[in-house]
């Protein structure tokens, strides 16, 4: 290792495996040498190129109007693609009503499958409590003999207990197909306390 390598990097508290490293690529970069010369045909631009062209900037009314007309499609670019919209309701193939404790319902609407075998599906809830807990929230799950099986989505109730959530499932549903909401909370073991069920 040359003395230049050591002026050159800060080694402090560089392992040993990569000191060595970079002392090596440090050798062959010295044993390369300096980049060659410049060739002297670089030296003058070529002298077949014309007149260069002179493009005038815009006066001060077309900048501004640019600027204007650049502000205006930014804003309602940014407008557009960030207002909030209303989760759109699949095109129902079965809507199934859910009811539980202290008169909480629900309307769960299936969508028809997609290519892929996914189902879309929209739940309205009114009347489950707020959870106070930032790690509790509800989940929608299909249910079988009873029992909740699968999570079809998690969510969680605004301070008047209602909401309205999408989920993608890729469950197959037919018509007997049933469902259940549960109540996760810390400490709670999965799938949670049954809150709804099928009506």
């Amino acid at each position: 290792m040359t003395a230049d390598f050591d002026q050159l990097v800060d080694l402090t508290g560089m392992s040993p495996e990569d000191r060595a490293r970079l002392a090596r690529v440090h050798e062959l970069l010295v044993a390369a040498g300096p980049p060659p010369e410049l060739p002297s045909v670089l030296d003058r631009p070529p002298a077949d190129v014309g007149e260069a062209k002179v493009i005038a900037f815009p006066g001060r009314r077309r900048a501004a109007a640019a600027i204007l007309v650049a502000a205006a499609c930014f804003g309602g670019g940014y407008l557009l693609a960030n207002q909030t919209r209303p989760a759109s309701s699949p095109h129902a193939v079965r809507v199934v009503r859910l009811q539980g404790e202290q008169n909480s319902l629900a309307s769960l609407r299936v969508g028809a499958s997609d290519t892929n075998g996914n189902w879309p599906m929209q739940l309205t809830v009114s009347g489950l409590p707020p959870l106070t807990s930032r790690n509790a929230h509800y989940i929608l799950m299909v249910t079988q003999a009873g029992k909740p099986t699968w999570v079809c989505g998690m969510f969680r109730v605004g301070k008047n207990g209602s909401t309205t959530v999408a989920f993608d499932v890729p469950y197959r549903i037919t018509d007997s197909t049933q469902w259940a909401v549960t109540k996760m909370t810390p400490g709670t073991q999965f799938p949670g306390h049954v809150v709804m069920t099928t009506a």
